[in-house]
């Protein structure tokens, strides 16, 4: 697999080249497809900005105490080596809790959490594209990229149709049971180049049928 590509002087690593294109490639799209007004797309890409340099920083943390003992021998090190899927949990769930705790129910959270699902799903697509061409792990990202394009065609058309509140458990169902079934077929599945535990997604099953049975509950 292509770990590394050369530009000029500079060796980068792909999966940093790969991530930034389609992180950007991610929002300018939402920005082109955006159901939301001008006003509140500038305020939802303020507060997704915000909250990706807190999860950026949650991830350093959770490499940190991950490797503590490392750490304190030579900080440097272990800061700038490169985070694997458990750091990336530990820093997830740091800045869900944030966000909680900055929005919760405030007004304005549906809109940036809305587009920020909307902004990953279109820059996994673009993600699995590039790693298909350029690495060797085809099959793999062969199935992320199908179950993205799903994803992408279907909060294209549903961008405006539905009620946010079925909208969100349709998405996030559809999340779920995809990468699931891709865990069992392929063996593995990824968050851009993070690989995610089947426990993860077993984990996060069990809250959207928690959170369904809980919704059939109060209706």
């Amino acid at each position: 697999m292509i770990h590394a590509m050369v530009v000029g002087p500079f060796v980068i690593s792909f999966y940093l080249f790969a991530l930034t294109i389609s992180l950007v490639s991610g929002v300018l799209l939402f920005m082109m497809t955006s159901p939301f007004s001008k006003s509140e797309t500038r305020k939802a890409l303020s507060g997704i900005s915000d909250l990706f340099v807190w999860l950026l920083i949650f991830i350093w943390v959770g490499k940190v105490l991950l490797k503590w003992e490392a750490f304190w021998k030579d900080p440097i090190s272990i800061l700038i080596y490169p985070s694997n899927h458990q750091a990336l949990y530990i820093g997830l769930l740091l800045t869900l809790f944030l966000s909680l705790w900055r929005y919760g129910y405030r007004k304005g959270a549906q809109v940036i959490g809305k587009s920020f699902v909307l902004i990953v799903n279109y820059a996994l697509f673009v993600y699995s594209f590039m790693a298909i061409i350029w690495t060797s792990s085809g099959m793999v990202y062969l199935g992320e990229l199908v179950l993205a394009g799903v994803l992408v065609i279907w909060q294209v058309v549903s961008l405006t149709a539905g009620s946010p509140q079925s909208w969100w458990y349709g998405m996030f169902g559809a999340i779920i049971a995809g990468k699931f079934m891709l865990t069992l077929i392929l063996g593995e599945t990824f968050l851009f180049h993070y690989k995610v535990d089947l426990w993860v997604w077993i984990f996060m099953s069990i809250i959207f049928v928690s959170l369904l049975y809980i919704k059939k509950v109060r209706t």
